[in-house]
């Protein structure tokens, strides 16, 4: 241990011999640590972001919505645009047994005005279980009631993005108050949580009421079409099981044939999850390959720099050696001196990378940058295996010296 210390000692004072060389030496290595932990950092701060907000959307979910398929006739392109129904739900209530909760959905664009203010939105028609099954939570008043649809009830929640557009602020409790939709009348019965921004679209920008006033007063009369059916399967294993049932009684119902393709879409979120996390995890490995490139370039530096130092240091060598210091004495300084530069740009580029992630992560349209643990293991260990690995050959070329040769240099 105290040969060690001896050793990083003499290594400290050959590299503050030449102070400004040994900086910009290390600065390969920094720039190269600080661009592979800034740009993992904000891969995985993404990776986060989109996974989270998928997770907002509800536990165990299955979400059915119309398909649009188009085929030819003699009159040209025709479109077909069976809609998803009242039926199919209650069809799915009734007859699939892996899932739990069934939550249909009618939605629009409107209109909503309050004293003079006025914002367009989108109105959203849902059932009392809609809340448990897409996870919203309601911060003042309550959620749609199975009594409101069956009542037809003229009553609506609202996003904090709508009480702030026609009330002013989301720290008004508006709950009680009557707001006009398309220039009718509906009492505000609650306010829901924040869920913030996902992607370009703000979740908070939202309108609910009972799905049945939304399909009569926005739908016309006698309007049973729904947006899409949301499902809550009993567990995260039946949910295989509960995308078949669903496939199977719709295209029962909708009575196509085994040859025939499906007229709507099953949407597994795990599925959708684990694609994501997929993509996301090839895109940042992708920016953490690109700029390990420069941590090759830095090094590239220390070898280059670690042979002129030999040259330099051809006579103290060549004395070393006739005083008794051995091969292995002299390999081992010379690797010393690598890595103590590779290590030292290292630490200095995980500062870099922190701070770099932070300043970027906006930049790229990011809310947050994850800089974890074992990105920061990882970039340290690659950069003493740098030190090792582009030091070994002038260190080795240095212990090959001939002390009489060595002696003889000018």
């Amino acid at each position: 241990m105290r040969k060690l210390l001896m050793v990083m000692r003499v290594a400290v004072q050959a590299l503050t011999v030449h102070k400004l060389r040994s900086a910009l030496t290390m600065l390969g290595v920094v720039i190269g640590v600080g661009a592979v932990i800034a740009l993992v950092a904000v891969g995985r701060g993404a990776q986060a972001q989109v996974v989270s907000q998928l997770q907002s959307l509800g536990s165990n979910l299955l979400v059915v919505t119309s398909a649009t398929s188009f085929g030819f006739s003699r009159s040209g392109l025709q479109q077909n645009t069976r809609r998803l129904t009242n039926a199919d739900a209650d069809a799915i209530r009734q007859l699939a047994t892996a899932v739990r909760l069934v939550a249909p959905e009618y939605s629009t664009n409107a209109t909503a005005a309050y004293m003079g203010k006025t914002t367009s939105t989108s109105v959203t028609g849902v059932t009392a279980e809609y809340a448990q099954v897409r996870n919203w939570n309601v911060a003042r008043g309550r959620f749609i009631t199975a009594d409101d649809n069956e009542n037809l009830a003229m009553v609506v929640v609202l996003g904090q993005a709508v009480v702030e557009d026609l009330f002013g602020s989301t720290l008004v409790n508006p709950v009680g108050e009557t707001v006009r939709i398309n220039r009718q009348n509906y009492e505000v019965v609650g306010v829901l949580k924040s869920k913030g921004q996902s992607g370009p679209m703000n979740q908070d920008d939202v309108i609910f009421m009972p799905l049945r006033t939304a399909q009569l007063k926005l739908g016309g009369a006698g309007t049973t079409e729904l947006r899409a059916i949301n499902l809550q399967v009993r567990s995260a294993e039946e949910m295989d099981l509960a995308q078949a049932q669903v496939t199977a009684i719709l295209r029962t119902l909708h009575g196509l044939q085994s040859t025939a393709q499906n007229d709507f879409i099953v949407q597994n979120q795990a599925d959708l999850m684990s694609t994501v996390e997929q993509t996301t995890g090839t895109f940042t490995t992708l920016l953490g390959s690109i700029a390990a490139i420069s941590l090759l370039v830095g090094g590239i530096g220390i070898m280059n720099i670690m042979l002129v130092s030999v040259t330099e240091r051809t006579r103290e060598v060549g004395l070393r050696k006739a005083v008794g210091a051995k091969r292995r004495d002299i390999l081992i300084q010379f690797l010393v001196e690598a890595v103590t530069l590779s290590v030292m740009g290292g630490l200095l580029g995980v500062g870099l990378g922190i701070g770099g992630a932070q300043l970027i992560t906006p930049l790229l349209g990011s809310s947050q940058a994850l800089v974890t643990p074992d990105s920061i293991a990882l970039a340290l260990t690659v950069s003493l295996g740098i030190g090792i690995f582009f030091g070994l050959y002038p260190a080795n070329r240095a212990a090959a010296l001939n002390p009489i040769d060595a002696l003889r240099y000018e």
